[in-house]
């Protein structure tokens, strides 16, 4: 049972929500079958881990059935029962969530009980919710679509043959709904064509920007002009100024989208930025680090109110790159704790580490990296890549070339690094030893070998960590 789709599902709920899923379990609305009500008391007693023992099928169906002989079957099908349960569950906790739409379907239901009181009243209370919701984009206008045409079906059942602007509200809210979730799709299949190379096409797009373009309505609408921007600087050829129209645009309407739509358009504008840095406008550096800080702020990045450790490493990196060294150091203590706990302190470890080699304290880097745990094959091959830079910076001989072969065998053994990977790391390190045997030669034979390490530096490719080994090699003038 610990190996099961049910357990593997629990795992993702945090306290709170086990806590509320026993109370859906024993609710008699949701579920009134006792036998699955003792699986899941029996289940949830194991909470968070759900590794004990007693979760073996065989112990629950005996704490079940009780001198009943087991039956494989009968254990699965309550377990099954269970975990459509926790489906319920999980649907229901995101629309308790949903306060218009709750009121949509109270709405609909009203006006087929014919209870124009109650449904009057909830109108009222609806524009109350509404007025308070700042969020303007497709789903809101979607929302507004069902709402208008749910008070245009009331109006015209109790007065025949009248003009009613609903039906008119109706449409209006169709059309911003359907206009901005074009071009939201629009700028999602460019996105991926550009990084996947796929091969989306999205049907209409000239006839809509042309269309969006002639009518004011649409055309000034906020959501719309957002959108029309990211496209533009999507299918553009890395013109700035659609970028920073862009950003401009988001920081001034930033509360009309929700979260994950932020996301998704502070992610396009990132990736900008990175194309920019990758052709040599290493300026973007800055724009990359304000648009992380807003992202930050606004707490948009956060994912169930975690930040990714991944997330956390690019933050740190960026600041490094514009050795803002006393933010970037703020930053990585205030927001540790924003880390999930198992993850929490190896990232702290590891971004510590980097930030002090990136200050030159190379002691303080290495004895940092001995609290890294290799969990994964960034932190294993980052880690290396910085104690190997520190000992070169150190010039400790013997543990620089002693890595330098560890370092071999973990690229040629490692199944998780793609070819690619292996072969730029395979040619740093190649570079690297070239260079450290450099360090203490001189005369004719010290300018030849610099002469084809410079060579290589200029034709071999890939290689990893390039921009560091053409500063060192500067050093040797």
């Amino acid at each position: 049972m610990r190996n099961t789709k049910l357990v593997a599902l629990l795992k993702k709920l945090n306290p709170v929500e086990i806590r509320k899923f026993n109370d859906f379990i024993i609710s008699p609305f949701f579920n009134k079958n006792k036998k699955v009500q003792m699986v899941g008391n029996l289940v949830l007693e194991n909470a968070p881990k759900f590794d004990s023992e007693e979760l073996d099928k065989r112990k629950v169906f005996e704490k079940v059935y009780l001198n009943k002989q087991y039956n494989e079957l009968q254990i699965n099908n309550l377990i099954s029962d269970l975990l459509q349960l926790l489906y319920d569950f999980l649907a229901q906790q995101h629309f308790s969530k949903q306060q218009l739409l709750q009121k949509k379907y109270l709405l609909k239901e009203l006006l087929q009980k014919d209870a124009p009181q109650h449904f009057e009243k909830t109108i009222r209370r609806y524009q109350q919710i509404e007025s308070k919701k700042e969020e303007r984009s497709f789903d809101f206008f979607l929302e507004k679509k069902d709402f208008y045409s749910q008070l245009d079906q009331y109006i015209q059942s109790k007065v025949k043959r009248q003009y009613d602007e609903n039906l008119q509200l109706e449409s209006d809210s169709l059309d911003l709904s359907y206009f901005i979730s074009k071009l939201h799709i629009a700028c999602n299949m460019v996105s991926r064509n550009i990084v996947i190379n796929a091969n989306y096409e999205c049907n209409f797009l000239e006839e809509i920007l042309v269309f969006c373009k002639k009518n004011k309505h649409l055309k000034n609408h906020p959501a719309l002009q957002v959108y029309y921007k990211t496209l533009e600087m999507l299918q553009g050829k890395g013109e700035e100024e659609f970028y920073f129209d862009l950003k401009k645009l988001l920081e001034k309407h930033y509360a009309i989208f929700p979260k994950e739509e932020l996301f998704t358009l502070h992610n396009y504008a990132l990736n900008f930025c990175i194309k920019k840095i990758n052709s040599g406008q290493e300026s973007f550096y800055q724009e990359i680090l304000e648009l992380y800080k807003v992202l930050l702020q606004q707490k948009i990045i956060f994912l169930d109110g975690y930040l990714s450790q991944w997330t956390y490493k690019n933050i740190v990196t960026t600041g490094i790159r514009l050795k803002d060294f006393k933010w970037t150091e703020q930053f990585i203590y205030e927001y540790q704790k924003s880390l999930v706990a198992k993850e929490r302190n190896n990232a702290l470890a590891y971004n510590l580490a980097t930030l002090f080699h990136a200050k030159s304290d190379y002691r303080n880097a290495l004895l940092q990296l001995q609290d890294v745990e290799f969990t994964d094959t960034n932190y294993h091959l980052g880690a290396k890549i910085i104690q190997l830079k520190s000992y070169y910076e150190l010039n400790e001989e013997e543990a620089f070339f002693a890595l330098i072969e560890a370092f071999k065998k973990y690229i040629l053994r490692s199944k998780d690094l793609s070819k690619y990977r292996k072969e730029a790391n395979a040619n740093f390190l190649k570079l690297v030893k070239k260079i450290f045997q450099l360090k203490n030669k001189r005369g004719k034979l010290f300018l030849q070998k610099k002469e084809n390490v410079e060579v290589l530096l200029g034709t071999l490719e890939p290689i990893a960590n390039k921009s560091w080994l053409v500063e060192i090699m500067r050093n040797f003038g």
